[in-house]
């Protein structure tokens, strides 16, 4: 037999009781049982309080104790950025390393952060400066009416935002639905549409207009004018009306009286800011442009060399003439424009095919004239007229889409349309708000939009286009009578 090993033997000893201690002893505290540490002291708890507070002291004191901006300045407001201290002096931020460089204010990717002038700005008011990107996402800023301290708080004004291709005034968001999404809801069938009697609209309503093909160019010096009189918000770039929006129930008042300079994620510089009322502030006389011919009939053969004055190429490189057609591939949505404004009411015919048996053969009609995509290519593309899409998503389905070809208010149709080499005829008509499309002499799709694109902004037709080469031909265009 082996013998008890020395483990064994310990566990065959019967475990003595501990000692009982000694009359007037306290008994021995085991090195075993847990004890818990000594705490802070209240004098502790004190001082690391006080340096949480004088940490936090400024953003404490805008948010808890005053409830309002500082007002460190006053409207009339001039400033050149050449002194600088101004920064702290007249604004305010809670982040961006805001800064004058070369007597400008450079804006280094505050990432939404504005620069808060520290004056309340009166109801009606005038804004105007110079600015500049340096870099190409563009994504220049303005918050007017906000509360000096929190940023989409007023109206945010953005040129050149989302990869640089759309540029937007929002109410409190810069991702509210449009405008124009809200006057359909109002509508009540009679083309007319009170947005705040119909419930639609209220104080606390986020809201948007847009343009698209509106780039910034980085190293270019924008010249900005914003002015408010009564409920219009008015947008000027260089003496051309870039947006406005009418708010039923416009922000003003105490909490809504701040103007901020920002940006994203760009580096942007700010000049020769000055504030004012529009009537003091007067605008310099806008830039004539050249004067449009009055909407009318037009037709086109495109047997020709090039093509002229008459269009407008939003994609020189994916666009050309070729044996008496106009060919695009590669286009990408940026549209071949016609510069003569159309009727509001009229027909649009033209020849159109693709030799690819992807078809997507597209144009957009009611448009601006002028707003190409500029974005990601793996983004979606918001037109600023009615888009007729034959034979697309790898000619799978066709619609007519109301701006964006992706939302369930277009009108579509299944299955392969497009044959390859087909010259297929287009004849699209409409009458207010009704649209309709045939397709080689046969009734094809139509839409009905109780807010239909109408007025200066919507007049113009183009030739448009994806990935797939397609040749047009023929385009004759008629008003149709009263």
């Amino acid at each position: 037999m082996g013998q008890v090993r020395r483990k064994d033997k310990d566990k065959e000893k019967p475990q003595e009781p501990p000692p009982e201690p000694a009359p007037g002893q306290e008994a021995p505290v085991s090195s075993d049982v847990w004890v818990k540490p000594q705490g802070m002291s209240r004098r502790g708890w004190f001082l690391l309080a006080g340096i949480i507070l004088l940490i936090q002291f400024p953003l404490i004191h805008h948010a808890l104790i005053r409830g309002r901006a500082d007002v460190t300045a006053a409207v009339p407001y001039s400033q050149d950025f050449s002194d600088p201290a101004v920064v702290k002096r007249d604004f305010f931020s809670t982040g961006g390393f805001w800064r004058t460089v070369d007597g400008a204010l450079l804006a280094p990717g505050v990432k939404n952060n504005p620069l808060w002038l520290q004056a309340p700005l009166p109801d009606d008011v005038a804004v105007e400066f110079d600015v500049r990107s340096e870099f190409p996402e563009g994504d220049v800023r303005l918050e007017i009416f906000g509360d000096g301290m929190d940023p989409a708080s007023g109206y945010v004004l953005v040129h050149g935002g989302w990869n640089n291709s759309l540029s937007v005034i929002a109410r409190k968001d810069v991702g509210a639905p449009s405008m124009d999404a809200l006057k359909r809801r109002a509508s009540r069938g009679d083309g007319t549409a009170d947005l705040v009697a119909s419930g639609v609209y209220d104080e606390d309503t986020r809201v948007r207009v847009e343009a698209r093909g509106t780039p910034v160019q980085a190293g270019r010096t924008y010249h900005w004018r914003v002015e408010r009189r009564g409920q219009k918000l008015k947008w000027s770039i260089d003496g051309q009306l870039m947006l406005e929006l009418d708010d039923p129930l416009p922000l003003k008042g105490p909490g809504n009286d701040r103007l901020g300079l920002s940006g994203n994620e760009s580096q942007i510089f700010f000049d020769n800011l000055r504030v004012d009322t529009p009537d003091r502030l007067a605008a310099a006389a806008p830039v004539a442009a050249a004067p449009l011919p009055p909407p009318g009939p037009y037709a086109d053969d495109f047997n020709r060399a090039t093509l002229g004055d008459a269009w407008n190429v939003t994609n020189p490189s994916a666009t050309k003439l070729e044996d008496g057609a106009l060919v695009v591939e590669l286009i990408h949505n940026r549209p071949v424009w016609l510069k003569q404004p159309i009727p509001a009411n009229a027909t649009i015919e033209f020849d159109a095919w693709s030799d690819s048996p992807e078809g997507d053969i597209k144009v957009e009609a009611w448009g601006d004239g002028r707003s190409f995509y500029a974005g990601d290519l793996r983004l979606q593309y918001t037109a600023t007229g009615y888009v007729f899409i034959l034979g697309g998503w790898r000619n799978t389905q066709s619609a007519i889409a109301r701006q964006t070809e992706h939302t369930p208010d277009r009108a579509l149709r299944d299955g392969q349309v497009v044959v390859p080499g087909k010259h297929h005829h287009f004849k699209i008509t409409r009458r207010g708000g009704h649209i309709a499309w045939e397709l080689d002499g046969q009734p094809f799709l139509t839409l009905q939009d109780s807010a239909p694109l109408e007025g200066a902004r919507n007049q113009f037709f183009g030739f448009s286009g994806w990935k797939t080469r397609v040749h047009f031909d023929n385009l004759k265009i008629e008003p149709l009578s009263p």
